[in-house]
């Protein structure tokens, strides 16, 4: 890997703060110029989280946290892997990255009205040159692993929906097959998959990450996905039938199991047990013996997931319920303090979270106050990456 001078670096610390308090207007124009300049990239954009902002929001915390710590970046090594491993499941492409950087000098030269080969957008140019390509090894690095051996492959292949079963009110179980009947690449619990969909009206490829529900070797996967009102995709993917067909990537995601203790607790918010549920079932496989508690919070008893599953793992020595409404669960109201407290004796357990953002962000500051370390607390975030602290 190349270094950068210290000029470079030097330049562009110092011009952080500056892009960090235009960030809003920055970000803002950088995708009117990506999308205006290059609207085939709309393919793999989730236009969804463009329209809430989470997009934008990570991309500029993402560009600042370089910028602060492009002298040692280090401590980004973890956040790039996962990013990796997101960009690898959209098949973004070494060539994507150029389209990327054009627009982003593009953007930091209006907003600061600075001539070509300015020392500034030379720096910027120099630095976002050295990110690319930690990204686009990084990239590579999990192309090779998904299309490793017999059972794998690079870009999306045709799969199959070999049936649909109804998990609640609200949440479909798709059972996934390749069209090709060939054995599909095996996974971690916790990893996703993306699918890719043209919903009818739509003018432009829809790409979506799905957990994998299940933990099933290699003959098929298993998704599980939450009916929204304005979700243009969940709404194709409920109205479609067996025998019907998807695009799909292999598998990708680092947000797995931890080794180092033999104490886990899950804590799922809705439809985010679809992750802590493949984690718990790759738990059971492993020949040590461990203990699992599986906490689920969901609005209504009608409301909760695959409870038999949980039941019949040979790993979980307490099951909770919470619910947001009713009394037939274990606690009632939000989860907070003082039920974890009760619910979480080893304070040095792995403790898993996923669900919607503002339950995760709540349930972590839960744990920080009743003492677990922040280390053994690991987070799967629905779009874009975002720190919950």
């Amino acid at each position: 890997m190349s270094t950068l001078s210290q000029k470079t670096i030097d330049t562009v610390k110092s011009t952080a703060p500056l892009i960090a308090e235009q960030g809003p207007s920055i970000i803002s124009d950088f995708y009117e110029r990506l999308f205006v300049g290059n609207p085939e990239l709309l393919n793999i954009f989730n236009r969804a989280n463009q329209r809430k902002g989470t997009q934008a929001e990570a991309l500029f915390n993402a560009v600042v946290a370089y910028a602060n710590n492009i002298d040692n970046i280090a401590p980004l090594v973890p956040v790039v892997t996962q990013i990796a491993h997101k960009h690898a499941s959209l098949n973004i492409q070494p060539e994507h990255y150029g389209i990327v950087g054009k627009h982003l000098l593009e953007t930091i030269q209006s907003a600061f009205d600075l001539p070509q080969e300015h020392d500034i957008l030379v720096a910027w140019a120099e630095a976002y040159q050295l990110l690319a390509g930690i990204f686009i090894d990084a990239e590579e690095t999990v192309y090779k692993t998904n299309a490793h051996g017999v059972q794998g492959w690079r870009d999306f292949k045709p799969f199959v929906v070999e049936k649909i079963i109804d998990e609640s009110p609200l949440v479909k179980s798709f059972y996934l097959k390749p069209a090709d009947n060939k054995p599909v690449q095996t996974y971690k619990g916790g990893q996703y998959i993306s699918v890719k969909v043209k919903p009818d009206g739509s003018q432009y490829d829809e790409i979506r990450q799905y957990s994998l529900s299940d933990y099933s070797g290699n003959l098929g996967y298993r998704i599980s996905t939450k009916l929204e009102g304005k979700g243009v995709v969940t709404q194709y993917m409920h109205s479609l039938k067996a025998g019907d067909q998807l695009q799909v990537h292999a598998p990708t995601g680092v947000f797995n199991l931890q080794e180092d203790t033999n104490n886990h607790v899950f804590i799922s918010g809705g439809v985010g047990i679809t992750a802590l549920l493949s984690m718990l079932k790759e738990l059971d496989t492993q020949p040590n013996e461990t203990q699992a508690t599986f906490i689920q919070c969901v609005r209504d008893k009608s409301n909760e997931l695959f409870v038999g599953e949980i039941n019949n793992s040979k790993s979980v020595n307490s099951y909770k319920l919470c619910l947001e409404h009713g009394n037939e669960g274990d606690a009632q109201g939000f989860i907070d303090e003082r039920i974890l407290n009760n619910w979480l004796p080893d304070k040095n357990a792995n403790v898993y979270l996923c669900g919607p953002m503002p339950f995760m962000k709540a349930v972590y500051s839960a744990l920080i106050s009743i003492n677990v370390p922040a280390e053994r607390i690991h987070y799967e975030v629905f779009g874009p990456t975002i720190a919950l602290n």
